[in-house]
């Protein structure tokens, strides 16, 4: 179950992307994952940063199914 914290980033991608963003369980806590806005839609990209910063670690890839953003939120993680 996503955590407060991944909930928050994860709507907030989701309003700044105007797309379904992907959350999920992994080794290291919930990890939320989007397509990439355009490399030319600044204020996607804008928006989707500043959501990102929320997170605890998140960058972007190329899955070969296109650019992706994602982030990984560690509340509750055991170390």
């Amino acid at each position: 179950m996503p955590t407060s914290r991944a909930a928050e980033i994860r709507a907030a991608l989701e309003d700044a992307l105007g797309t379904t963003v992907d959350a999920f369980p992994s080794q290291r806590g919930i990890r939320i994952s989007a397509p990439a806005p355009a490399s030319n839609d600044w204020d996607r990209w804008r928006k989707a940063i500043e959501a990102l910063q929320g997170a605890d670690a998140w960058g972007s890839s190329d899955t070969g199914e296109g650019p992706q953003i994602w982030a990984t939120v560690e509340d509750g993680v055991s170390p």
